[in-house]
């Protein structure tokens, strides 16, 4: 047997062997993503974390008639005349950032057009209720904390403020 051949035939061995394994490891790859992808489908998504409860400074931080937005928190805090109250930044509609716009004293969502009151009433667009409201309170230390898990019930009247020194 001329050695030309058996080159040829140790070379369409190792090429077989090659395929072989490059599909038994793509069928692998893709069968693993797939289980991965059931074992997400199949797995309660329910949130373990601890409440969300964070300072977010003293109120003398914050000037009578400010709107300050904590980005890394995604809500207002909000002093008038009255006392603090906080609110959510993500609108009712789609979950869109808001932005406070000075001029005409109104939250609006840039992406469709929703628009709140200074009180984050939904007054216009297609949200479908006004923006959340947040517990805030203070705490031993003089700070004011924002709990995000306890939502404020809004009323027909004026959102309720909370007043820094009253618990």
């Amino acid at each position: 047997m001329p050695q030309g051949d058996n080159n040829a035939a140790e070379y369409k061995t190792d090429r077989r062997r090659f395929l072989l394994w490059f599909s038994w490891t793509g069928l692998s790859v893709a069968f693993g993503a797939f289980l991965t992808a059931v074992v997400k489908f199949v797995r309660p998504r329910v949130s373990i974390r601890p409440a969300a409860s964070t300072a977010v400074g003293f109120p003398d931080d914050y000037r009578p008639g400010q709107v300050v937005y904590l980005r890394g928190l995604k809500l207002f805090i909000i002093r008038d005349g009255e006392g603090f109250f906080s609110m959510s930044a993500r609108c009712t509609h789609l979950g869109c950032m808001v932005v406070w716009n000075r001029d005409h004293k109104m939250f609006l969502c840039p992406c469709h057009g929703g628009k709140y009151d200074a009180e984050g009433r939904n007054v216009e667009g297609p949200p479908p209720r006004p923006l959340e409201l947040f517990a805030l309170r203070q705490d031993d230390n003089g700070f004011l904390i924002v709990d995000q898990d306890a939502v404020v019930k809004r009323g027909k009247g004026p959102v309720p403020r909370f007043k820094p020194g009253k618990a």
